[in-house]
């Protein structure tokens, strides 16, 4: 393949974080929907899965700069600037 098709560092650390992020709500919603149906463990397992990328989203806009986030900035910046996202 080409030199078109190589990642960056940042594309293949988010990669690398999104995977992780995807086994760790599996484990978790599998370990919690223990002895439920598989229609609800599928309930947990996404569940899981969503609360953490909040988690880890919320974590990356408290350590950006606020006024240069862009769309990953706190819920504040957001709303205080949706001007600026359009």
């Amino acid at each position: 393949m080409g030199a078109e098709w190589e990642l960056g560092a940042e594309a293949g650390g988010s990669l690398l974080l999104c995977a992780a992020l995807l086994a760790a709500g599996c484990a978790l919603g599998l370990r919690l929907g223990r002895g439920r149906g598989v229609a609800d463990r599928g309930a947990l397992i996404w569940l899981c899965y969503d609360a953490l990328v909040h988690f880890a989203l919320e974590r990356v806009g408290k350590t950006t700069n606020q006024e240069g986030a862009g769309v990953l900035g706190s819920t504040e910046w957001n709303f205080k600037n949706t001007d600026k996202l359009l």
